[in-house]
Order: C-alpha cells, then sequence, then structure tokens
C-alpha cells in the first residue's frame, strides 16, 4: 500500500534541501550510528534513510547494498505520517500495508522494520534510522529508546552539517565580497586610505600609491607624519585624533607630501571604524585636487590683471574720453554761432558718442566686476524696493505717459540688494524704454511666492522681438535694434543674467514682435544664493 502525503510535504522538502545532503559520498559518522543501531537491535540490516519526492536515498547503510529504492516501496515513507513515534512491523506479510510490497514478496524479503524518524528543528521528518531482518521479530522497550535516541544523534550530524555549509557559505561570500570591493578601491581613481589608531597605514589603493610614489610593499612602513606636508601636520594630527573621538568629518581638505616632496593637495571626508568602542582604523577617501588649487591661483591672478585693467579703463580711457566730451561742449556753447551747420552735426554728434562711449565702459567695468565682488546677504522688502526704482524715474514715467501696474504682494527676501536693484533697475529701464512709442505706454511689474523663490515679471507693451533669437539677447553686444532707434549699449541684459544667475536664480522671457515682452526673474526667497569665488571655501584639513 502507497503512502499518503504529509501535509506539509513542500515545507518537509524544502527542509530536506536546506542539509543540501542528498546524494553526498558516505561519511563515516553516520556509519557508526547506523553500525551502532544494527548491534544494538541484533538486525543484519540497519538505515539512515532520506525521503524526496520519488525515492529513498540511504545515507548510510549496513547490510544492504542498493543505494536507494523507489519511494512509493518505502517503509520510511509511513514511518514520517507519526514524526514522534518508533514505527515497527513485525511481521511485514501480516501488515495489509506492506504484505503486497514488492520488497517483502521479492529480493530482500524484507519480514521486520522498525524506523525511528529523523526530526528536524522544525518539527519536519525528513527520513528515518531504521532496522531491518528478514524473519519476524520484536523489539524491546530498551531497544525501542536506544533507536530513537540515535536517531536524535543522526539529526545532530545533519544540523552540524548545514551549520559547516553555512558558514562555509558564509566565509566564501565574505571573500567574494572583500575581493569585490577591494577590486573596486583599488581601481577606484580617488584616494582612498585606511589608518591605524597608532598613525600607521593599514591600506592604501592604487590611485593613492600612483599619486603619492609608493609601491605597496613601501605602505607597510609608513605613518601619517610621513605623507602629512609639514606646513599642515599640526593642524592635520589635531584633526585625526578627532576622527579617532568618533567625529565624522565630511567635506576636509588636506596637504600629502609624493614620496619625491611633491606637494598634493587632497579634498574628501574621513570617519573611524570602532569595535566595542573601541577606534580600529580610519576611512578616508580623497580627490586629488592640486590642479584644480593651480587653476583658481590663475584665476585669482587673472582677477588682479582684471581688476588692474579696470582701473585702467576707468582712469586712462576715461579721462581722455571726457576731455573730448568737455571740448566739444565748449564750442557747442560758445562758438556755436561761428560753426557750420555741418561743423554743428559733427559736434553733436561728438558729445552723443562720447557720452555712449562713457555707459559702454561703465556697463563693461560693471560686468567685469561681478565675478570678483563679494554680495552682502540683507532682507529686502521687493515692494519697497521696486516703488524707490519707479520714484527715481517718476519725471521720465510721466513724460512718456507711461501706465504703471503693480501687482506686488509684500514679500521679503533674503538676497543681495544692489544685486537685485540693478536687475530691477535694467529690466524696468528696458521696459520703458522700448515702449516709449506706444500709445501709451504699459509697465506691468508682478510677483509671487512660489515654494521657496520668488517669481518676479516685468512686462512692456513695446516693440517685443522674435523669440528665436531669445538666447542670444542675453550676450555680450547683442542688440536686435539700430542704435539710431533706441539708445543702449547691449551689456544691459548680459549684465542682468549675470546677477540673477549669481545670486541663484534664473531668467528667461516671453515676447511677440511688435506687441511687447514679458521678462521672468526666479530667486530663491528665503535662503542663500550660491555665490561663485575665486577662491576656495574654508575647509577643515586633515589627513
Amino acid at each position: 500500500m502507497k503512502a499518503l502525503l504529509p501535509d506539509n510535504e513542500a515545507r518537509r522538502l524544502k527542509t530536506l534541501r536546506g542539509y543540501d545532503v542528498l546524494d553526498t559520498p558516505s561519511e563515516q559518522a553516520y556509519d557508526d550510528l547506523t553500525l551502532l543501531a544494527a548491534q544494538i537491535c541484533q538486525t543484519p540490516t540497519a538505515l539512515v534513510s532520506l525521503l524526496d519526492e520519488n525515492r529513498q536515498w540511504f545515507k548510510s547503510k549496513v547490510g544492504l547494498s542498493v543505494a536507494e529504492t523507489l519511494r512509493d516501496f518505502s517503509f520510511c515513507a509511513h514511518a514520517i505520517l507519526e514524526p514522534d513515534k518508533v514505527l515497527e512491523v513485525r511481521d511485514a506479510l501480516l501488515d495489509p500495508r506492506f504484505s503486497d510490497n514488492p520488497l517483502v514478496t521479492g529480493d530482500p524479503h524484507i519480514r521486520f522494520y522498525a524506523g525511528a524518524p529523523l526530526v528536524a528543528a522544525d518539527g519536519l521528518a525528513l527520513g528515518t534510522l531504521a532496522v531491518i531482518d528478514y524473519q519476524p521479530r520484536e523489539l524491546s522497550e530498551v531497544q525501542r529508546i536506544t533507536l530513537r535516541a540515535l536517531s536524535r544523534h543522526v539529526v545532530a550530524l545533519l544540523e552540524l552539517r548545514r551549520g559547516v555549509n553555512e558558514h562555509k557559505q558564509t566565509e566564501a561570500a565574505l571573500r567574494e565580497s572583500e575581493e569585490r570591493f577591494r577590486d573596486l578601491f583599488e581601481n577606484a581613481h580617488d584616494l582612498i586610505q585606511s589608518v591605524r589608531p597608532d598613525g600607521s597605514i593599514l591600506y592604501a589603493n592604487r590611485a593613492w600609491r600612483e599619486t603619492l610614489g609608493y609601491s605597496e610593499a613601501e605602505i607597510a612602513g609608513l605613518s601619517l607624519r610621513d605623507i602629512i606636508h609639514p606646513s599642515s601636520l599640526s593642524h592635520c594630527m589635531e584633526m585625526f585624533q578627532r576622527i579617532m573621538t568618533g567625529d565624522a568629518l565630511s567635506r576636509i581638505e588636506a596637504v600629502f607630501r609624493a614620496k619625491n616632496g611633491r606637494e598634493v593637495v587632497v579634498d574628501g571626508t574621513s570617519s573611524c571604524r570602532f569595535v566595542e568602542g573601541k577606534p580600529v582604523a580610519t576611512r578616508s577617501i580623497f580627490r586629488d585636487i592640486t590642479g584644480q588649487r593651480h587653476v583658481e591661483q590663475l584665476l585669482r591672478a587673472r582677477n588682479e590683471e582684471l581688476r588692474g585693467f579696470a582701473y585702467t579703463v576707468s582712469h586712462d580711457l576715461k579721462a581722455p574720453l571726457r576731455g573730448i566730451s568737455g571740448y566739444a561742449q565748449e564750442l557747442e556753447r560758445r562758438h556755436k554761432t561761428g560753426l557750420s551747420d555741418r561743423a554743428q552735426f559733427c559736434i553733436t554728434q561728438i558729445i552723443t558718442a562720447s557720452r555712449n562711449l562713457d555707459h559702454l565702459i561703465e556697463d563693461l567695468l560693471e560686468y567685469s566686476r561681478l565675478d570678483t565682488e563679494s554680495p552682502t546677504l540683507t532682507e529686502v522688502r521687493l515692494l519697497d524696493l521696486i516703488q524707490s526704482i519707479l520714484h527715481d524715474r517718476s519725471h521720465t514715467l510721466t513724460e512718456l505717459g507711461v501706465v504703471v501696474n503693480i501687482n506686488v504682494p509684500p514679500l521679503t527676501l533674503t538676497t543681495w540688494e544692489r544685486g537685485l536693484y540693478q536687475i530691477l533697475t535694467n529690466l524696468i529701464d528696458n521696459a520703458i524704454k522700448y515702449s516709449r512709442h506706444s500709445q501709451p505706454p504699459h509697465l506691468t511689474i508682478s510677483a509671487e511666492a512660489v515654494g521657496s523663490r520668488c517669481l518676479v515679471t516685468v512686462t512692456d507693451n513695446g516693440i517685443g522681438f522674435d523669440m528665436k533669437y531669445h538666447d542670444r539677447i542675453y550676450g555680450l553686444f547683442n542688440r536686435l535694434v539700430r542704435a539710431d532707434e533706441f539708445e543702449g549699449t547691449g551689456v544691459g541684459l548680459a549684465i542682468v543674467k549675470k546677477l540673477t544667475e549669481k545670486l541663484g536664480g534664473s531668467i528667461r522671457a516671453e515676447a511677440t514682435l511688435s506687441q511687447g515682452a514679458t521678462f521672468f526673474v526666479e530667486l530663491p526667497s528665503s535662503s542663500a544664493p550660491t555665490f561663485s569665488s575665486p577662491t576656495s571655501p574654508t575647509k577643515e584639513r586633515t589627513s
């Protein structure tokens, strides 16, 4: 009779496979238990039998030559249905479950069977430790108890095997992980190092070694004092002690000294690994910024040159320009009656050109100063600033009959007031200038808070422009109108764009030719903008 499947068969098979024992070679420890079971129960055959889906496989056997049999014919399949009992069949020919079993009616002609289930830690029976005889018989109570005890030893061996396998898998996984991370560290472009609490170098990757010029063998004999440049040694060692006490320095800068004495400036992070509250080793990742620092030094030098150039332009060019303009104005004022119409026209052109050139020089100086000027953040009431700008232009607005609409709520921005003032001044002046021929000119200034930012718009009904030139209008000297139509230097919108970006914002425009334009300026409303600077920010320096 074929045995029923246990209700928990799927879980049982999963547990069995978890031991990774099926189809493994024989082992002395199992064979010793099998032999002991046969001796104690005084049977010619004993088995450690494990059941998978289709077969009964013998991990250990005494008195039997086959390695497995079909599950359908196995006594073990019946034994696992009651994990807490020893299945004892005294005469198989008289038991209806086994009387027609081929293993009973034919070779090896089993008559007696006793099997103690092998019960795993989760309570599932994996198989049996069984004894077999070829004549009817019965176990004594001592034999039954002993057989059950030996079955628990078989399970203990299986658990030990699983533990060893899991340990090997863990070790293999750790080795693979270590190799993977070591490969990652070794091939990283950043400089990676680990330092012991005594300051000796525990590990340095290939980029570190190549940058500082040391071989892998030389690393073992190095300490922090060997690789830190003397100019920053004291401060770096102080930072190292902070790391050893648990401080994680997320943005630090250090100056290393290469083997050949070359200075290497690095930037990165450093922390310490602790075991049971004690520091074991630092973990530091640096990037070589020596080239960047060199570029910054060049930029500082160029900025100094630029400031010198600005002074030269301001003094050496504007002084003669003022002279030319002054003499021309004197001719116009005092000698106009004695001049021909052509001469008067030329003088007027000289005065106009001088004035335009003076404005152009001022705009260029302003544009060049933006890179080096250090803004100061203050709280700025946007509406008050706009009204101040309009008040300064009240005469022009009245003279041209400009209709002004202001839709600005009482917003306060934390920003650079002079920079914002110049942005709005340029945009408002442009709106007035390019709409002055409209009937009547319209100027609308609006603002609204959008999350953590502020959107300011300046709209006019002037000449507008073709949107295909949108990106071009922010370039230096890029004008879409002739100078004799509308005065200007072609620098104003370039200054507006540069200032807007300096304040951490953005600018765009929408326009229709002959119908006006709207400029949108979006700025941070309550957070500090990101200012570009020719010098690097102050950082902590460590090892």
